[in-house]
């Protein structure tokens, strides 16, 4: 794998020896946002953990990142898990791709969903890209505004709308029917 350093005016970080510091952003009602730093060396699998629980969100929903560009349009997804089980070429998972693998420079943005049922989106941005202090632990919070939501707080998103209030007598009796699975080939 290529080391990539950033370079900057005065100094260069080296990706793997490099901190991003991210402002994660909730896409809600009341401000809420979250800066954090965490290793570049990261999986995006950490950076989810760190996300979810920045927020006080459970982790147990399916997720993914985006990669995004200034109007923060969806582009290339890292998913949290293979689903469809091909292991076909191209599927980034967060487990196995590095933060410092997608993101190169300040200001690189990324949406994050969390729960496809609720739809809960982050706008993610890099702030900025610094050395790394021995001293410290990562991840960590070093901003923090807003009450985050409940997670179960938003509605369900209604993907598959049924009106379970049809007349089903409306039915009967009009056009072709079959009374069972053999009166299938019948009617073909």
């Amino acid at each position: 794998m290529e080391v990539r350093p950033l370079q900057f005016p005065n100094f260069v970080v080296d990706m793997d020896n490099g901190v991003f510091h991210f402002r994660v952003l909730l896409d809600h009602t009341e401000e809420v946002f979250r800066d954090f730093e965490i290793k570049s060396s990261s999986s995006f699998e950490e950076l989810h953990e760190a996300i979810v629980g920045a927020f006080g969100f459970s982790g147990q929903e399916i997720a993914s990142f985006y990669m995004s560009n200034e109007e923060w349009d969806k582009g290339e997804e890292i998913t949290q898990m293979d689903m469809g089980g091909l292991g076909e070429a191209g599927i980034k998972t967060m487990k196995d791709t590095l933060i410092s693998d997608m993101i190169f420079d300040k200001e690189d943005k990324l949406l994050y969903v969390y729960d496809f049922m609720r739809m809960w989106v982050f706008y993610v941005e890099v702030i900025s890209i610094r050395e790394i202090d021995s001293s410290a632990e990562y991840p960590k919070v070093i901003l923090s505004v807003g009450d985050a939501p409940d997670e179960s707080s938003k509605e369900l998103i209604d993907s598959f709308p049924v009106d379970f209030n049809l007349d089903m007598e409306e039915f009967s009796g009009q056009g072709e029917g079959f009374e069972n699975i053999d009166d299938y080939d019948e009617i073909l």
